[in-house]
């Protein structure tokens, strides 16, 4: 391979960005990019890449990507109101979230409908700008150096923005950083495990340069994110979406038992299927 030349795929990542083993497997090969496997724990990356590879996270971006981030508003706000419950029972006297990947706000305005103080991080311009007009405050800046503050925020969102990361240990040790003793990050990524990434590599969008393979960098499985999550200093919390809500009574607490009944089903339906596209892990910064 070399690294000169229009349209030539230049190395991307000479080692796994956990571990740091440098062997590695191959996986897939297309001609625009190639992921393999670290030998050592298994995690999956991206090892060389065409320069300037995909479209960037502008404009276009965001009104015709096929995840429709501009549409769904309501939809989006309540998926993301009920994880927002979930971070507060694992810290119960947060007051500032901050969303990282903040896109068009959602997350933003689902913390402020609990009373929480919001604030958005966005590496792209036009999702930061989109966002102020609607009236939330948010800062332009990369996960690798966010614009605030050593503890200055109680919660932590992170979703489907640490596999866009090329240095996902650091990008975790940034949000370790900002979180105040006792915060909790809510971290959800893509699953590895998913029987269509691992059946249909060259078909599904996970690695194909034309879809997810320009922008995503990182693949993890559970045990792969578990592990980020302690060495970047946090400890590592419920997995998956079953988190039972305290500090109900009567009808409201059986509902509730009966809800999160379901969800533990779920999670372990999904896992032992390989049926989950999404994983998620909720990182406790110890108190001390």
């Amino acid at each position: 391979m070399t690294s000169t030349g229009p349209g030539v795929r230049e190395v991307f990542l000479t080692a796994c960005p956990i571990c740091a083993a440098a062997a590695s497997q191959p996986v897939i090969e297309f001609d625009e990019l190639a992921f393999v496997r670290c030998a050592q724990c298994g995690l999956v990356y991206k090892h060389s890449s065409v320069p300037q590879l995909g479209v960037g996270y502008e404009e276009d971006y965001f009104r015709f990507n096929r995840a429709k981030y501009l549409k769904r508003w309501a939809h989006r706000v309540r998926k993301c109101r009920r994880q927002i419950i979930d971070c507060l029972q694992l810290s119960p006297k947060a007051k500032v979230l901050c969303d990282i990947g903040c896109s068009a706000g959602y997350v933003l305005e689902a913390a402020k409908q609990q009373g929480l103080e919001p604030v958005g991080v966005d590496v792209s311009k036009f999702a930061v700008e989109l966002c102020r007009e609607r009236g939330y405050r948010a800062q332009l800046g990369p996960l690798s150096a966010l614009p605030l503050p050593d503890a200055s925020v109680d919660i932590v969102t992170l979703k489907h923005t640490l596999e866009h990361v090329k240095d996902p240990l650091g990008a975790l040790r940034e949000i370790h950083r900002v979180l105040r003793p006792g915060g909790v990050a809510l971290i959800v990524v893509p699953d590895l495990q998913h029987w269509k990434i691992q059946l249909m590599p060259r078909r599904h969008r996970a690695y194909r340069p034309d879809r997810r393979g320009w922008q995503h960098h990182v693949y993890f499985a559970e045990e792969h994110l578990a592990d980020a999550v302690r060495r970047a200093g946090f400890e590592v919390g419920p997995t998956g979406k079953a988190i039972r809500r305290s500090g109900l009574r009567g009808v409201a607490a059986t509902i509730e038992w009966a809800r999160y009944a379901f969800m533990r089903l779920y999670t372990w339906f999904g896992r032992v299927t390989r049926g989950r596209q999404e994983q998620q892990v909720f990182a406790l910064k110890p108190t001390s």
